[in-house]
């Protein structure tokens, strides 16, 4: 629907109108002899032309001036989405091959699924491995947080043999102790034990309780590794992955813990923490408003323009 924000701007334009195109009494000399210059007198309709693009600028302007402007009907607004963390281990045992083409690849790959998939949701990136950080910060970007997930690799972290997963934690909550969503979720992704960092995990956890922030903790790798020998491939049990630690800090802050020792386990994983963590949606009607002051005015000075040329060197008036 078509409207102006100032319509009262608008009682101008007759006052205008009268102003230009008003009769005045001639009070020229007239001169024998020059019918040259009589096809340009006041009364030609070539005269005229300068003085109506004039008046067409001047109106032009009094009509932006008014504000026209398109106002379109919306719905569904984003009332309150989740603020995400997600803590990464970027510790060198994350390129282990028991997942195609390993396990860092693997967490990518599902990473950018899992971030699809949160729309309407802040989404963050912190890594850690002996020392952790923020990668990106909280955002609506979700295209920048898909690039940067893509690029990470171990060597992203320069302590890359240890694994602080007290420092990640503490980095993740951080990044959301100010934040004032409703709903705020940690997502830790590690295949090891902690070895590194000043903060201790449980410590965190409590911290991330108190804050009312959830840990989604998830444990990586194969129960069983692959060791390759002399008379063919034996089997030992995965000892790496500290399990008991990663379902305490889970249990503390009213979170979950999962274990993806298998491609399809880990993928599974990501669907359950989107049925577990819906975005809140209110539906309401909204107002798109469209603004056409400036195409006007651009129109207006094409007018002024032509009017200055056709008034002042086209056809010059000689009362």
């Amino acid at each position: 629907m078509l409207s102006f924000k100032m319509p009262y701007v608008l009682l101008v334009l007759p006052i205008i109108a009268y102003i230009f195109f008003r009769k005045k009494n001639s009070t020229a000399i007239k001169i024998p002899g020059i019918h040259n210059i009589k096809k340009y007198s006041k009364k030609t309709k070539k005269h005229l032309l300068g003085k109506i693009f004039l008046f067409l600028s001047l109106a032009s302007m009094i009509i932006a001036l008014a504000r026209p402007q398109q106002i379109s009907e919306g719905k569904m607004i984003k009332k309150n989405g989740i603020d995400i963390v997600i803590a990464l281990d970027l510790s060198k045992s994350m390129e282990a091959k028991d997942f195609n083409p390993n396990r860092l690849e693997k967490s990518k790959e599902l990473l950018n699924q899992f971030i699809d998939n949160r729309i309407d949701d802040r989404l963050s990136l912190v890594v850690f491995g002996g020392e952790a950080y923020t990668k990106v910060p909280l955002t609506f970007d979700h295209s920048v947080l898909k690039n940067m997930v893509s690029t990470i690799t171990t060597d992203d972290i320069t302590s890359n043999n240890r694994t602080a997963i007290g420092m990640g934690l503490g980095v993740a909550l951080n990044r959301l102790k100010d934040s004032e969503s409703k709903s705020k979720v940690i997502i830790l992704m590690t295949d090891g034990e902690n070895n590194s960092g000043e903060m201790s995990p449980i410590g965190a956890a409590k911290i991330a309780k108190d804050l009312g922030i959830k840990v989604y903790t998830i444990g990586i790798g194969a129960k069983e590794l692959p060791i390759p020998g002399f008379f063919g491939t034996s089997y030992i049990k995965n000892n790496e992955l500290d399990e008991n630690l990663l379902k305490e800090i889970a249990i503390t802050t009213d979170g979950k813990y999962f274990r993806a020792s298998d491609q399809n386990e880990f993928q599974n994983i990501f669907k359950q923490i989107n049925e577990l963590e819906k975005s809140k949606i209110d539906s309401r009607n909204i107002y798109d408003t469209t603004e056409y002051f400036e195409p006007i005015l651009k129109i207006a000075l094409v007018f002024l323009m032509l009017g200055v040329f056709f008034e002042y060197f086209k056809y010059i008036r000689i009362p």
